[in-house]
């Protein structure tokens, strides 16, 4: 437990030689891959699916796909790009297999956002900025969620979310400002 507590507490930098070791047969690199990089992934797959269970079944077959396709790693962009392409890909197959946001539970997305709300303390003020985030990520349309939790969250940059969507970089980065500005006036009024 203390270990896994460690790993999970490490940055979460991702070593782009471990795809290789993975390729090889590494379970060690495999497993700091997973811990370096699993609460990022949930977080993407929990903003398009609103579900956890969906969410997690989609994690564990991303990583399935991740690690029987290391050996197809290149070094382009970064690491996390490679990985969430792949975690898109499964939510991809999984809406042609069972339709979009079969059991859709966005509360899971604002949990999961607000437990990555970094040193909040579970006091009063906590519970009140959990209620203000929630609100605030009510009134954005699915697609602005995303860029958002992507960038915010998941840290990754505009130019990679825009390869990962799909959209042009113009028009992540305008959704991305007219999100921040709409979540902006609805806390102010």
């Amino acid at each position: 437990m203390k270990e896994q507590k460690n790993r999970e507490n490490a940055n979460s930098r991702i070593d782009e030689a471990w795809f290789e070791k993975i390729a090889c047969g590494d379970n060690e690199a495999f497993t700091e891959l997973y811990y370096a990089s699993y609460k990022q992934l949930f977080g993407f797959l929990l903003s398009l699916t609103k579900n956890k269970e969906d969410a997690e079944d989609l994690l564990q077959n991303t990583y399935i796909k991740i690690r029987n396709g290391s050996h197809l790693y290149k070094k382009m962009g970064t690491p996390m790009t490679w990985m969430c392409a792949i975690a898109k890909n499964q939510y991809l197959d999984f809406v042609r297999k069972y339709g979009k946001n079969r059991n859709t539970d966005f509360g899971e997305v604002e949990n999961y956002v607000s437990e990555g709300m970094a040193n909040v303390s579970d006091d009063a003020s906590h519970v009140e900025n959990k209620m203000i985030l929630e609100y605030a990520f009510s009134i954005l349309g699915e697609q602005e969620r995303t860029i958002v939790i992507l960038h915010m969250i998941n840290g990754l940059k505009h130019r990679e979310i825009a390869e990962l969507t799909g959209l042009p970089l113009s028009t992540v980065l305008s959704k991305y400002n007219r999100s921040l500005k709409k979540m902006k006036n609805s806390i102010m009024y």
